[in-house]
């Protein structure tokens, strides 16, 4: 039997593969199944919700965000404090009328029983994931109308501003780095001294020591984007208080930014999951409470990453390119981490070369033209080894405080000292030393050949949409050919370089990936992120139990669920698929 194909590629191109998938996910989600090798589709009916619910679910969100306002400044949960409680008094009236009992005591020099305090943040931590949780999953069965998208936009956006003012004057933070910034820029405009390679105590006399307490003996390990960025801050800023504001206000003012380049970067790539999109990055609580509660600066470097994916997913041209290219660039002379980002995107845009060869030529010269913004910044700072140092020690790789691979110190030097005590090594072989080493190895190896695995995943993306339609669990409502591939390959990396190669871990370094996951499907990969961001936030309920051995530990509360949904997963996928995934 003849089989004609001609044609066939015609087919694929004209089909109106966009307009038949929208007009099928205007009544249905599609839940996809594997049996005995025949694949089948369940339709579930999309359920309809009200606009006025998402208000309802806004405002439970307000009165969660007042109590962890009133919680804040409580002296037994031991916060950063920061000059707005001395400043703004009355921005500790809802904490003096929740909790009357704890401040008299504090005020009578009374010892006072914290733990309710610390079980009360817990919950309200878990309160805010919750109520967050379910809204993603109200808004993830919806059908909207296109031409009431935009008001749904408009509810988000308010609701994320909100939510913003208020932790803009949170008495007191759950972590310093604000004021860790301020000093950066403090030490740069003011002390005209290089920040790569100044600690803060090196100026007893700072008025602004006294807020900087875990970066106090340490020079900044921040990229030369953001020490301008917070020069030029620290020179408008008049006094503590407008200065801090200014930075918190510039991180809700990217945030907001981050959420309208989300519902740009869809209404391009996944019109359907507009709104889904938007909120899963918009309302979720660690973005809140990084960005707009502690002021961190990962919101810029999100902003310059999706700005650039924008550019590429809406842009035409050499001249697209190239701004993709300088934009990828300055993430980079912001984070070191946007380099793991770029070079994967850079060898999505080559995989359709023919020959793995061009292929390389096409990332390699990308890859010179990317890094000439990047050096440009880095150049006025440039002060030898000592600045070579200061910029690769930022990824810790020796600490290992609150990483997965902490969890396995003790293990390895138990090992390798009963080695060393049966092989009678000389003692100028450390056994500890050893261990540490091989651990390090070992993570990197393990992490090098996942990145390797995700750039070959890339590299066969496909580029054609009739191609996604037929692919194993390809996203469905995506628009762009073989982008579900790319995002699906970012996201493991950042995830892999959190629990392998990061030796310190911080909840605000999940932001890295969160704005990746607003841009997927939600299916278990994100459900397992998404459960990351919250769990991480835990760790500020136990910054009480900081000295005690029971600390170590908290990597198994912060990765624990997160790694046994995601392996869970993996194990199911690889059973009906027949496949693997990371």
């Amino acid at each position: 039997m003849v089989v004609h194909t001609e044609g066939w590629g015609d087919f694929v191109k004209g089909y109106d593969w966009q307009g038949k998938q929208a007009e099928f996910d205007k009544h249905y989600h599609t839940n996809t199944a594997q049996d005995n090798g025949k694949q089948f589709t369940n339709p579930v009916v999309i359920k309809q919700m009200h606009l006025y619910e998402l208000l309802i679910f806004g405002c439970l969100l307000v009165l969660l965000y007042l109590l962890i306002i009133a919680l804040s400044p409580l002296p037994g949960l031991h916060l950063s404090g920061t000059p707005i409680s001395a400043a703004l008094p009355w921005t500790l009236i809802p904490s003096h009328l929740l909790f009357p009992s704890a401040w008299s005591a504090a005020t009578a020099s009374i010892p006072a029983h914290d733990w309710p305090h610390l079980v009360l943040l817990g919950v309200t931590i878990g309160a805010l994931a919750a109520t967050y949780a379910y809204t993603v999953r109200k808004v993830r069965l919806l059908s909207i109308d296109a031409n009431k998208a935009m008001r749904w936009l408009l509810v988000l956006l308010i609701g994320t501003l909100v939510f913003g003012l208020l932790l803009l004057l949170q008495p007191a933070l759950f972590s310093d780095d604000v004021f860790t910034y301020i000093f950066s820029g403090r030490i740069l405009t003011v002390y005209h001294a290089d920040p790569l390679n100044t600690a803060p105590f090196q100026f007893p006399g700072d008025p602004y020591l006294q807020w900087v307490i875990s970066g106090r003996s340490m020079p900044n390990i921040y990229g030369p984007l953001w020490l301008c960025i917070a020069s030029v801050l620290v020179s408008i800023g008049n006094g503590p208080v407008a200065t801090l504001l200014l930075f918190k206000g510039l991180a809700l003012l990217v945030h907001l930014l981050n959420c309208i380049l989300v519902w740009a970067i869809l209404d391009k790539i996944a019109p359907m999951r507009r709104v889904l999109g938007t909120l899963l990055y918009a309302w979720n609580p660690l973005a809140m409470l990084e960005l707009a509660g502690s002021g961190h600066n990962e919101g810029v470097l999100l902003a310059i990453l999706l700005l650039a994916v924008l550019l590429y997913v809406r842009g035409r041209g050499r001249w697209a390119e190239f701004g993709l290219l300088i934009l990828l660039g300055v993430a980079i002379s912001m984070n070191l981490i946007a380099f793991l980002i770029a070079l994967l995107l850079l060898w999505f845009i080559v995989r359709t070369e023919h020959s793995v060869l061009s292929a390389l030529w096409g990332a390699c010269w990308r890859t010179l033209v990317m890094l000439i913004p990047a050096v440009a910044f880095y150049l006025p700072f440039w002060r030898g080894a000592s600045t070579f140092f200061a910029i690769t020690s930022a990824a810790d790789m020796v600490h290992f405080a609150d990483s997965p691979i902490g969890l396995l110190i003790s293990p390895a030097h138990w090992f390798f000292s009963i080695v060393a005590q049966g092989s009678n090594f000389p003692p100028v072989m450390q056994p500890t030393t050893a261990a540490d080493a091989t651990l390090r190895v070992s993570t990197i190896f393990i992490f090098v050949l996942i990145y390797v695995y995700l750039f070959s995943n890339v590299r066969h993306a496909t580029t054609t949409i009739g191609g996604m339609r037929y692919g194993p669990g390809a996203d469905q409502a995506i628009t762009l050919p073989g982008f579900d591939v790319l995002l699906d390959s970012l996201s493991s990396a950042i995830f892999w370089y959190l629990v392998l190669i990061l030796g310190r871990f911080e909840p605000w370094y999940v932001l890295w990936v969160l704005w990746i996951v607003a841009l997927r499907q939600v299916d278990q990969r994100s459900i397992s992120l998404l459960l990351l961001s919250y769990t991480a936030l835990l760790i500020y309920p136990l910054l009480t139990f900081s000295y005690s051995p029971l600390i170590q530990y908290v990597p198994i509360l912060i990765f624990g669920l997160p790694l046994v949904y995601l392996f869970a997963y993996r194990k199911t996928y690889s059973r009906n698929h027949k496949g693997n995934t990371l």
